[in-house]
């Protein structure tokens, strides 16, 4: 800094002899080159860089100082002061005013930013440079007396100043071509990509929903197994049946559901029959209605494996709402076939009502508030996907809080034809 310091000082004392044996237009050339090599050694960044840095910093300098001058006359004619080192005096003090608030202000102070980030904002640099060009000339042009030959020197260094300029404009536009084309292509790998993870999702839900069906159709399936081995329609070994039987009572208890009424379905009795069977494993009470032809329902309305899968779900997800209730009536009913002139399925349970969340996202993602019991929240997103293919409506009636003499709600799955979903619910009366 002191080396610095002393430069300066030696290029100062140097400026005012030229000015002095030469004139000051030869005294602002010699600033404006020396300058530049100096900051160009102390800087160690590119010529094109510090030459920019230069003239906007001497280009600053003279704007504030016409900035004092033309202030200074204002006191000079109102005052009549004729002195002319008065007059230098009260430049001065403008100067050094105007230059301490300048420097007051926090985003100044510490320098221009954009221009400590090697001129990123190209912009911003080319006003700067233009600006501080014009004020530069203008003192360069009208600076001496050879008004005439300082044109001449000052306009080949606007050309200089002019193909910086045009380089720098160049630059800019270079780099925004690129940012554009970079902005498009970002922006269409982005689409791709959404596309993709779209698709990935869309198959990981589809996967999901069929895992889930699955898994109801291998229980009923490991179930009906089960009962053919303890029922001896299987040959197996003796100790292989006592086994299942012994597990099957650890499983189930001692306890004998009620005789339930034929489809005359095989997949669908099965499945009901299953269901009835966890019903009993988990103290609960099942009741089942038919009514009318299940035959001609599925033959019309919706296939038996879908019918199966329906059963499961509403039946399990009623178990769940059961078992977090404190109600002493524990029961489930089940209704099947054509109710309130219309075919459809209809699962009443004594269990907790639903949550506002969980009926607000119904059909439109995944959701369970019971993970850790089984629940995959991909049970009502079969149902939708059923009921959107046949036309169907799903309707949710909440009658009461859990009691001891009625249920506590019902899912109605309707083939009507209508494609609704309604959420009737006493607490919305």
């Amino acid at each position: 800094k002191m080396c610095f310091s002393i430069i300066i000082l030696l290029l100062s004392v140097i400026s005012f002899i030229i000015k002095e044996k030469q004139d000051t237009y030869y005294c602002l050339m010699f600033q404006l080159i020396s300058m530049t090599v100096v900051n160009k050694i102390n800087c160690k960044k590119a010529i094109g860089f510090t030459l920019l840095n230069t003239i906007i910093s001497i280009g600053c300098g003279y704007l504030i100082l016409f900035i004092s001058i033309l202030i200074s006359f204002l006191p000079k004619k109102i005052l009549k002061i004729e002195n002319d080192f008065s007059n230098l005096i009260n430049i001065i003090i403008i100067f050094i005013f105007i230059m301490w608030r300048i420097m007051k202000i926090k985003k100044i102070k510490n320098g221009l930013i954009f221009l400590q980030m090697h001129l990123k904002n190209e912009n911003m640099d080319l006003l700067l440079l233009n600006i501080s060009s014009t004020i530069l000339f203008f003192a360069m042009i009208f600076s001496g007396n050879e008004i005439e030959k300082n044109i001449v020197i000052t306009m080949f260094l606007a050309i200089v100043i002019v193909g910086l300029t045009v380089k720098k404009s160049l630059d800019s536009y270079y780099k925004q071509t690129l940012l554009i084309k970079d902005l498009q292509d970002t922006k269409e790998q982005l689409q791709e990509k959404t596309k993709e993870v779209k698709e990935l999702e869309e198959e990981n839900l589809n996967f999901s929903k069929k895992s889930h069906s699955l898994a109801h159709k291998q229980k009923m399936l490991e179930y009906k197994m089960n009962q053919l081995l303890c029922n001896k329609e299987i040959s197996v070994d003796d100790s292989i049946k006592n086994e299942i039987k012994d597990l099957s009572e650890e499983l189930y208890g001692n306890q004998v559901g009620t005789e339930l009424t034929k489809t005359g379905i095989i997949e669908i009795d099965d499945m009901l029959q299953y269901q009835q069977s966890e019903c009993i494993k988990n103290d609960i009470e099942f009741e089942l209605q038919i009514i009318g032809n299940i035959h001609y329902m599925i033959n019309h309305y919706i296939s038996k494996e879908e019918l199966e899968i329906l059963i499961a779900d509403h039946v399990k997800d009623a178990i769940i709402a059961i078992n977090h209730s404190n109600n002493i009536n524990r029961s489930i009913l089940v209704k099947l076939g054509e109710i309130e002139n219309c075919y459809g399925l209809y699962i009443y349970d004594s269990g907790i009502e639903f949550e506002s969340d969980t009926l607000e996202k119904l059909g439109k993602e995944p959701i369970t508030t019971h993970a850790d019991e089984g629940g995959t929240g991909m049970g009502f997103m079969n149902t939708f996907d059923t009921l959107r293919k046949h036309n169907s409506s799903l309707i949710i009636h909440e009658f009461n809080e859990p009691n001891k003499d009625d249920f506590t709600k019902v899912i109605k799955i309707k083939f009507d034809n209508k494609n609704e979903f309604k959420v009737e619910s006493y607490m919305n009366v």
